[in-house]
């Protein structure tokens, strides 16, 4: 397993850990930052885009990050 450390600023940590819990600990974090992206990946790969929409299913907006763009979907 690869050892990964990463320098959070204390300040994206707390926006975190308001919208979820303060006992939210910042490898937590990293860790499900590292699942999603993960999931990203694997879902580009598979020639999927990734949406987000309003709670009525309208106003949709694509992610977009430079590396998953770079993906070639598998065939």
């Amino acid at each position: 397993m690869a050892d990964v450390r990463l320098q959070i600023p204390e300040e994206a940590i707390s926006i975190f850990q308001e919208k979820l819990t303060e006992r939210t600990k910042p490898t937590d974090i990293a860790r499900d930052a590292m699942t999603l992206y993960k999931w990203a990946v694997d879902e580009v790969s598979k020639g999927r885009i990734i949406l987000t929409a309003n709670t009525e299913g309208t106003d949709f907006t694509k992610l977009a990050m430079p590396s998953l763009q770079s993906i070639i979907p598998k065939k």
